[in-house]
């Protein structure tokens, strides 16, 4: 992987998991005395009078309000829904695309369900029509996973197709998501 593609964690000063960044904007933002570093690479960054670590792992030197908080909050739509459960049916496991999956109320609005993260779930055509109006229990069906509400960090991950994280970012990041480490 090039240096110019790699990414770097950004945590907020109280380690926080905040965002990703690039290492260019690593960089400036270590030379402008913003953040530091605290987990590096082994990769050598060059530039005509410098030679540093690539960071892996930058923490702001001042705490930032509001980059965790509630303005960072997964919008509860259909495409969020699907991107969650990764376009996978949450019944029998098969991937469609989006025009091939509904959005199902796990406990049905006419038993009082509500439309919320943890009722929520994609499901096909098929499984939808099997399910009808009833609980997966009454229906004799098994839910692959219990739906929840994403982690808005995590969710931002998700959204950016990032499939692979570096192993350095497990202690600084709660991953509830099959995600590979490298």
């Amino acid at each position: 992987m090039s240096n110019v593609n790699m990414k770097v964690l950004l945590l907020n000063s109280s380690y926080e998991a905040i965002s990703v960044i690039n290492v260019q904007r690593a960089i400036q933002l270590l030379y402008l005395g913003k953040v530091t570093v605290v987990v590096e690479t082994d990769i050598e960054w060059r530039s005509v009078s410098v030679v540093l670590k690539v960071p892996s792992i930058v923490k702001l030197v001042n705490y930032v309000r509001g980059l965790c908080g509630k303005r960072n909050v997964v919008k509860l739509t259909r495409k969020n829904i699907m991107l969650r459960d990764r376009y996978t049916c949450q019944y029998c496991g098969k991937k469609y695309g989006p025009d091939n999956l509904n959005i199902d109320h796990v406990i049905p609005k006419a038993q009082g369900g509500k439309s919320e993260w943890d009722n929520l779930v994609t499901s096909c055509v098929k499984c939808n029509s099997q399910k009808d109006c009833r609980t997966p229990k009454q229906a004799g069906m098994r839910l692959l996973k219990t739906p929840k509400k994403p982690d808005f960090f995590i969710f931002t991950l998700y959204r950016h197709k990032y499939t692979s994280i570096p192993k350095t970012w497990l202690d600084y990041v709660y991953w509830d998501v099959e995600l590979e480490t490298t």
